[in-house]
């Protein structure tokens, strides 16, 4: 039996494992900021009397995050719909996936852990990548905080590991079924008010993997002398396209397949709101408005203020990083701008379009990645195929009551 310390234990991947290795006879430290059956109050961004509780541990699986869209972060349901949209603030979200990552790693180095297993996400590798990419491909800045924070995160356990501590990376794909809130509940509150939208017709890139394959992968992961000082893709067993993986919820909930919204126009409207929020002070924004994007035209536009030397610079894409071309740049500062009153006003013109906590790369990306190098060093392979997964995870839906009667569509 094996002394086992969780973190992020009340969260969807973490009280997965944490429930599966209680099952197997493990002694469990269950550490979670939220409060849970078992689980033992901690935030591991800051030190404290948790510390003491890696004493003795021949393994730690570090699974705490923020601002990843989880359920815990779901802001309230009314009406079958969630009222608002995740609003994690950016310092929080860097402080626990960095600081918190820095403070469980020199923690586990000073308990002489045996292993450690930080879980992260595919989202580093931003969304413009080669069809086949592995783990040797190199992760650079993306403009999004929340991947350059993830891919942060990496190099702090990369250089631990350079400094003699066990620890392995693994990079999660799209993690799907019960408990899941970005790729689960999320879309199917979304859909049941009629507010998610398909960017560029759900034509981007996912790959799939069910929580039970997860599971079972951090578990080979950990059991594996071979895993150490890695980093590992856990993908499902086939990639598909956003309008595949989004077309199982529509059909449980007899509803049509969501309409399609350009991914240039979404990720313009995006900025502005974050613009505007940040003009008024109310909101920490998820990405970085670049110089030149329509964001950063209104941003100037509402303090009245113009680039460096007077003159604006053309207008870029508001997603993706790519120049929208004069006509296109034009009609797309003409939208932010003429929305840029009602954003002010507290009218958010995505009211009838959302994605929750997604963001417009997570459902763009242009390639898939390959997660064979796992399968070599561990043995461990993804056995649950997307309808098999998906079957199981409308059983949970139905029974928690997430697939009742859809909210009358409104006007205006």
């Amino acid at each position: 039996m094996a002394r086992v310390v969780v973190t992020g234990a009340a969260g969807f991947v973490g009280g997965a494992v944490a429930h599966a290795l209680r099952g197997r006879g493990d002694e469990v430290v269950a550490l979670d900021a939220a409060r849970g059956p078992g689980v033992v109050a901690a935030d591991v961004s800051r030190p404290g009397a948790w510390e003491k509780e890696f004493a003795g541990a021949d393994l730690v699986i570090h699974a705490a995050a923020a601002g990843m869209g989880g359920v815990g972060e779901l802001p309230p349901i009314r009406d079958g719909r969630p009222v608002g949209s995740p609003r994690i603030p950016l310092a929080r979200m860097r402080q626990v996936l960095l600081g918190g990552t820095a403070m469980v790693l020199d923690t586990a180095a000073r308990a002489e852990v045996r292993r450690v297993i930080h879980l992260s996400c595919v989202s580093v590798l931003g969304p413009d990548i080669a069809d086949g990419i592995n783990e040797t491909a190199p992760v650079g800045l993306t403009g999004d905080p929340r991947a350059d924070t993830l891919a942060a995160a990496e190099q702090s356990v990369s250089a631990a590991t350079a400094s003699g501590l066990s620890a392995t990376v693994l990079r999660l794909g799209d993690a799907y079924g019960p408990r899941a809130g970005r790729w689960t509940v999320w879309p199917v509150l979304l859909l049941r008010s009629g507010r998610f939208v398909l960017l560029d017709g759900g034509t981007g890139w996912l790959n799939p993997v069910h929580i039970d394959d997860v599971v079972a992968a951090v578990i080979s992961a950990a059991d594996s002398p071979r895993a150490g000082g890695e980093i590992l893709h856990v993908t499902g067993p086939a990639p598909c396209t956003v309008a595949e993986f989004v077309g199982y919820y529509s059909r449980m909930l007899d509803l049509p397949a969501p309409r399609s919204v350009p991914a240039r126009m979404y990720g313009a409207l995006d900025e502005a709101t974050v613009a505007v929020g940040r003009l008024r002070g109310r909101v920490e924004s998820r990405r970085v408005p670049r110089p030149g994007s329509a964001a950063a035209a209104l941003d100037e536009a509402s303090r009245g203020t113009q680039p460096a030397g007077g003159a604006r610079e053309p207008l870029g894409a508001a997603a993706g990083g790519q120049t929208l071309g004069p006509s296109a740049g034009a009609a797309a500062l003409g939208i932010v701008r003429g929305l840029g009153a009602r954003l002010v006003a507290g009218v958010d013109p995505r009211g009838r379009m959302d994605l929750g906590p997604l963001t417009v790369a997570d459902v763009t990306r242009t390639g898939r990645w390959s997660g064979d190098r796992i399968t070599a060093l561990t043995g461990w392979g993804p056995r649950v195929e997307l309808t098999d997964g998906m079957s199981r995870t409308e059983a949970w839906l139905r029974e928690r009551g997430l697939l009742g009667v859809r909210e009358p569509s409104r006007r205006g």
